[in-house]
């Protein structure tokens, strides 16, 4: 299965850059995230090519058992070739991976995820599963 998957947050100014990597890295405890700046915005990020970087996901789903919710944030972010979704930074950082419906917006902001790959419906069967 090809992938590209891609995680980023934006570092609000009242936050401080180590708690966002902190909470993102909870819930992608395997990938190298850096930081970044681009039009005077921070953003944490970081990027693999290795299905093992949403495992702690698929884990939390089914231990939290939300894999049905999920299923269908999950169906209504993708699109071809691509599964979209946000994530619950608040969430996060207490180490609960909290997808976000598409009229949520969170205070605090949100980790973005993106996930290129050929076999979407396959991704999200595995995430789910």
């Amino acid at each position: 299965m090809h992938l590209r998957i891609v995680v980023r947050a934006e570092v609000y100014p009242t936050e401080d850059v180590e708690r966002v990597v902190r909470a993102v890295r909870k819930v992608f405890p395997t990938l190298e995230f850096r930081v970044s700046e681009e039009g005077g915005r921070v953003h944490v990020e970081a990027e693999s090519t290795e299905l093992s970087a949403l495992k702690y996901l698929k884990d939390n789903w089914r231990l939290r058992r939300v894999r049905k919710a999920v299923e269908r944030i999950l169906k209504s972010g993708s699109g071809s070739g691509v599964v979209r979704a946000r994530l619950s930074k608040h969430a996060a950082y207490v180490g609960v991976a909290s997808l976000l419906d598409e009229d949520e917006r969170p205070g605090v902001g949100e980790i973005s995820l993106e996930v290129e790959t050929d076999e979407v419906e396959e991704l999200i069967k595995w995430l789910t599963g």
